[in-house]
């Protein structure tokens, strides 16, 4: 009997020594994290392996938004950042400070290939990382592509989502581009990430990892589980548009044209025609007026100086300036032509509304619709990674597609970027305006080749000038 009860207290230790083997392997338990959330795999992996933590009070806070910095630190330690051992040989921006808890971290993944600033010399590493910024880093860090992936497809990111998908990263999480990656979803493609470094790789002098490296006679492979090399796709070849991608770009879009209230305005596309109506290919005719006697042109110069709704900014520049730079060119030339003419920021440090984004974007509408304006137009600098010139009109409005037109070619002869076309869209000073109305994306601020016309003093006079003679051949005068 005495034998029996000492074996059962060994059996007993044993398995309590194994119980609590599994809890020191496993890390401790998010209350925040439930077992049937679909990132409670990744996030207990993550923490206990120490490459990401939570928030001190029990809880890792899935919904919570994550730095840029903090997105450095999470992607460095997942990828043999020691420390102990990492020297960091600096970086190009000079709002990371050499004493700053994260310097190591985002030098690591700048040596690294894995991060780029936000322009040459900034990082920006207290702002929140985007889902698209986030998709990047992981295809990067896991080998999966380059900086040259910015290249393919209509936005920026749109290669390395693509990427992403095909690859497995993007298994499980939840993200909308545009707007800041939630810590749920950080935490499962830093693991995804791990998870693919770590598949089986060919062997001999072909093999490559996923990443998808370009051998020497140009085939792009990739290793699949059995070992073997197979081939996939060559990178200017990869985006393929489809309906998640183009859901993606219009959410972006209703973001940054619509302000806070992009959910009320989504509801009154879905439930009402109360603005516009979809286009239809039917004939319109066009007939100009032939004078410009008496007739007002608001120009509104998108963007804030500081505060809410300020613009992109790309190759040391910002779109705010730029397009006023451009409005004050084109308001003598205008009236210059018989044109009264309203701005709706007089000077390049002025804001039109510090409100909030809905209100600085229904503030410059209301401008026009206040003082009877026969014309508006809203002048941009275009981001995300393309390079060109393109015009919108708002959905449904034949007179607006006209305009546009007019102006996309005016400025197309005396510039000559890309063309990119005349667009249609139910951008907010579109659909709030009650006259004739056209929004202008005159070139990519975050384009080398398009920053150098932008920033160039004698280019903005030629967007003046090509925007002026455009209005002035929608109207049907000669342009003086």
């Amino acid at each position: 009997m005495r034998m029996r009860i000492k074996a059962v207290v060994v059996c007993t230790i044993c398995i309590l020594s194994v119980v609590l083997s599994q809890i020191a392997v496993f890390g401790m338990e998010f209350s925040d994290v439930p077992i049937t959330a679909t990132y409670y795999k990744a996030v207990n992996q993550l923490s206990n392996d120490g490459i990401i933590q939570g928030r001190g009070d029990g809880k890792f806070g899935p919904r919570d938004k994550t730095t840029r910095a903090e997105f450095c630190a999470f992607v460095a330690r997942a990828n043999n950042y020691n420390e102990n051992y990492y020297t960091a040989s600096g970086t190009p921006f000079t709002d990371v400070a050499r004493d700053s808890w994260a310097q190591g971290y985002i030098s690591y993944c700048y040596e690294n290939g894995y991060v780029n600033g936000m322009t040459e010399t900034s990082f920006s590493p207290n702002d929140n990382v985007t889902a698209e910024q986030a998709i990047k880093v992981v295809v990067c860090a896991s080998g999966l592509g380059d900086d040259s992936l910015s290249k393919v497809g209509p936005m920026w990111y749109s290669g390395y989502v693509d990427v992403a998908k095909r690859s497995g990263l993007l298994d499980g999480g939840i993200y909308t581009i545009g707007l800041p990656a939630t810590r749920a979803f950080v935490a499962q493609i830093v693991y995804n990430s791990m998870l693919i470094k770590g598949e089986s790789q060919a062997t001999g002098t072909d093999a490559v990892d996923v990443s998808g490296n370009r051998l020497s006679s140009g085939t792009t492979v990739a290793v699949v589980d059995d070992g073997s090399v197979t081939n996939v796709y060559e990178p200017e070849n990869i985006w393929e548009p489809d309906d998640a991608e183009a859901l993606e770009r219009e959410y972006y879009q209703k973001v940054q044209y619509y302000g806070e209230d992009y959910e009320k305005y989504i509801k009154e596309e879905e439930n009402s025609n109360n603005y516009t109506v979809a286009d239809t290919n039917e004939e319109y005719e066009y007939v100009p007026i032939g004078s410009s006697e008496g007739m007002l042109v608001v120009i509104d110069p998108g963007h804030n100086n500081s505060g809410v709704d300020t613009g992109a900014t790309g190759n040391g520049l910002r779109e705010q300036d730029i397009t006023f730079y451009i409005a004050e060119k084109l308001k003598p030339l205008l009236e210059r032509n018989g044109f009264r003419v309203i701005m709706t920021r007089n000077s390049v440090k002025e804001n039109v509304s510090t409100e909030s984004v809905s209100a600085s974007l229904a503030r410059r509408a209301d401008i026009a619709n206040r003082n009877g304006a026969d014309l508006f137009v809203s002048i941009h600098c275009n981001a995300g990674g393309g390079t060109g010139t393109e015009t919108y009109y708002c959905t449904g409005s034949s007179d607006g597609k006209v305009f546009a037109t007019f102006i996309q070619e005016g400025m197309l002869d005396a510039v000559g970027l890309r063309n990119r076309g005349v667009k249609n869209a139910r951008y907010a000073v579109l659909r709030n305006t009650n006259m004739t109305a056209a929004l202008l994306e005159t070139g990519f601020i975050d384009s080398a080749n398009d920053a150098k016309y932008l920033g160039s003093e004698e280019y903005q006079q030629a967007f003046a000038e090509g925007i002026a003679k455009g209005i002035c051949n929608y109207v049907g005068i000669e342009y003086q």
